[in-house]
């Protein structure tokens, strides 16, 4: 059945060195904070008061803390914007502000007060997987990333690491493009990589690497 819930287009935004703006300084802005700097971003936020994490992070000079209400000029260079005030006029006011600048806005637990939405994430090093019910049921999407963690476990960020290794050399032992992928998809095998510890990876997967180019050079 068709509804008029909005279609998003899920994508991976490099927030690196981009700035963004916080606003609301309690508990859940805390975590938002928190996700924004380990992605990168420079972050800023604006609200009269903080919590005890926000205020450390700004006295640590890891943010940019405006204590104040929040005013329409805060958007000024602003890439992307998160509002969790727990006040829904001011809520209301900073999602009319960004979106009407073009600019992506989250107002927490509200997705009608939303230009884009944030997924349930699993992230193990450069390896992320994302959960989104659209919105829909937030709390359906926290139990299949819940599910997925057990599924995969920290050990793919060094997988990731090691096979991003393997990729560099690869175009000069394969030059063709078909041959490449034929390898990935002899190499590329879960079962195998679940059954891997930590400190196996490098050997075990530059093993199964070199059988997979040989394969291919029979």
């Amino acid at each position: 059945m068709e509804t008029d819930s909005p279609k998003y287009y899920p994508i991976c935004v490099d927030l690196n060195r981009r700035r963004c703006l916080v606003v609301g300084a309690g508990k859940v802005a805390a975590r938002k904070v928190v996700s924004l700097l380990e992605a990168g971003a420079l972050v800023r936020v604006v609200s009269p008061e903080a919590v005890k994490e926000v205020a450390e992070l700004a006295g640590e000079g890891k943010i940019d803390w405006q204590h104040r209400t929040f005013a329409e000029s805060d958007l000024d260079g602003v890439f992307l914007v998160v509002g969790a005030t727990g006040d829904p006029e001011v809520n209301r006011q900073v999602y009319r502000a960004a979106d009407s600048a073009s600019i992506l806005v989250n107002i927490v637990d509200q997705p009608d007060l939303c230009n884009f939405i944030v997924p349930a994430l699993i992230r193990r090093g450069e390896f992320q997987i994302a959960i989104s019910s659209g919105g829909a049921s937030p709390f359906l999407a926290r139990r299949v990333r819940e599910a997925l963690e057990q599924r995969f476990g920290p050990h793919y960020g060094e997988l990731v690491r090691e096979l991003s290794r393997i990729r560099e050399g690869l175009k000069e032992r394969l030059p063709d493009e078909t041959r490449r992928r034929q390898f990935w998809q002899l190499l590329i095998d879960l079962d195998f990589f679940d059954s891997l510890s930590v400190d196996q990876i490098h050997a075990k997967v530059r093993e199964r690497a070199e059988e997979c180019l040989s394969r291919l050079a029979d």
